[in-house]
């Protein structure tokens, strides 16, 4: 009689834990190309304003380069999304995007911004 009032108990905890596995699985596969994207492009980013100190580029050679650079990791940036600066011979780098996430149910835009400076310290 014991035995019969605790069956299902343990089934249930058991379905419920796949089903919390398989979501963790399902925004795992949704998730994480979009986060290494942005892990790449932040380190492009990075190299390339160093560079851009180091040699002089104009804004223009600048911007082009980080646009091809997104384009090349499948981030959809535009020139808005890019604020150049200079200061006391530094090259300072203001870079915002989103990309937007189907969920099935829910859409959702997770929004970057990626902060660079030809000065090393602030790297």
């Amino acid at each position: 009689m014991r035995f019969r009032a605790c069956a299902g108990r343990g089934l249930l905890g058991c379905l419920a834990l796949i089903v919390v596995f398989g979501l963790a699985i399902f925004l795992g596969i949704k998730l994480a190309p979009i986060y290494y994207a942005n892990f790449t492009f932040k380190a492009d980013v990075k190299t390339e304003i160093s560079q851009a100190g180091a040699h002089s580029l104009d804004n223009e050679t600048v911007i082009k380069a980080l646009l091809e650079l997104a384009k090349r990791d499948g981030i959809q940036l535009t020139r808005e999304g890019i604020r150049l600066e200079r200061f006391a011979g530094q090259v300072h780098v203001d870079v915002r995007y989103s990309v937007p996430v189907d969920f099935g149910i829910l859409q959702h835009d997770l929004d970057f911004e990626i902060k660079g400076s030809s000065f090393l310290g602030t790297l």
